[in-house]
């Protein structure tokens, strides 16, 4: 006998309320980051670049809306492959399963609703970051990875291995897979069983882009090696960037050029969808350990995975002149803190006083 479930929108809104308390420390923290970030740029009198954060908000929508769909044509068909009779009731009775089941769609919705606030926010905020503080820190961070690296710039360190086609184009093409590694992660959080996993996730991901993605990045701020010569002119990384378009023309495979030279453009015409040059930290690094942190919870073959992912971005982040070492290593370092901080911070933030009810 099928389980009955209450009305859908009562037992919708009756666990949006039940579960809001298991959010409360992820919601103080989107708050005070929108709430500064705010007070800053209207303190300082600069007019955020909104158009970046209204296409991610867009982008995030259609995404939604299309996996939402897909998803239950998907059922549709299998329940029809299947034989079922009754395929509109069998959907129900399924999506009921999924959704209501140990309130999930509660959950993802708050989980949902607080990554795409924090990628609009973050979004809107990086774009403004020349205006709010204009690049001075390249100098000092070539100096840095010097002295990191024996007096060599890291890209001459890096090469050594990859500084040939098969090195560039695999590193581009991993470096590219960060989006959607990215996306799948924010896709898989708000729907996984693990509520105290989920809730780490964010609440990393909350403290990282905040304290690196906006914070760090405002008061460190640098162009990065792709721009550091258009900026300042200074040419220390002209050898590399010519190295890269050398093998753009051999292979049409170096889509890093693509990107650099959009944002680029954003930039000096002050137009364009996606726009943001910011270097230190770098957030594809950050990002990219949060997810071997993830990965490495999960266990199994997804740990060794997870860290490979992260060490390729690490190093083609210098190899394709987008970041320089020290801000990958900053990065990193951020993300390690703030999962193991997260991981004190999620169970405090699990509310077990209200119980999920069962079906009858």
């Amino acid at each position: 006998m099928n389980k009955q479930w209450p009305n859908p929108a009562r037992a919708i809104f009756s666990a949006m309320g039940r579960t809001t308390a298991d959010y409360r420390y992820a919601y103080l923290i989107l708050i005070v980051h929108t709430a500064t970030m705010g007070g800053l740029t209207w303190y300082l009198g600069v007019d955020p670049h909104y158009t970046t954060g209204t296409a991610y908000l867009r982008w995030s929508l259609v995404t939604i809306a299309n996996l939402a769909f897909f998803y239950m044509l998907w059922l549709v068909l299998r329940m029809l492959l299947q034989g079922n009779e009754h395929p509109t009731r069998a959907l129900k009775e399924r999506m009921g399963q999924v959704l209501l089941a140990n309130d999930r769609l509660a959950h993802a919705i708050h989980s949902t609703c607080i990554f795409v606030a924090l990628i609009v926010v973050f979004a809107n905020v990086k774009s403004t970051i020349p205006a709010i503080s204009p690049f001075s820190w390249d100098e000092t961070l070539i100096h840095l990875d010097r002295a990191l690296f024996a007096g060599l710039d890291p890209y001459k360190v890096t090469g050594l291995v990859f500084g040939n086609i098969y090195g560039i184009v695999g590193l581009n093409f991993v470096y590219n897979l960060w989006l959607v590694i990215f996306v799948a992660s924010m896709l898989w959080a708000p729907w996984t069983g693990n509520h105290t996993l989920r809730l780490r996730y964010i609440l990393t991901a909350l403290l990282t882009w905040f304290v690196g993605g906006n914070i760090l990045a405002i008061c460190f701020s640098s162009a990065g090696p792709c721009f550091v010569g258009l900026v300042t002119g200074d040419n220390t990384f002209e050898p590399l960037m010519k190295l890269l378009k050398e093998v753009d023309t051999e292979t049409g495979m170096v889509w890093a050029l693509i990107a650099q030279d959009m944002l680029w453009d954003a930039y000096s015409l002050n137009d364009g969808d996606i726009s943001g040059i910011s270097a230190m930290p770098s957030m594809h690094v950050a990002v990219s350990v949060v997810v071997a942190c993830l990965a490495w919870e999960i266990g199994g073959i997804w740990r060794w995975l997870g860290a490979a992912f992260s060490g390729c971005i690490f190093i083609g982040s210098v190899q394709l002149g987008w970041h320089y070492a020290s801000d990958g290593i900053v990065g990193g370092i951020l993300a390690l803190l703030f999962w193991k901080a997260s991981g004190y911070l999620a169970p405090w933030s699990l509310d077990h006083s209200s119980p999920v009810p069962e079906p009858a």
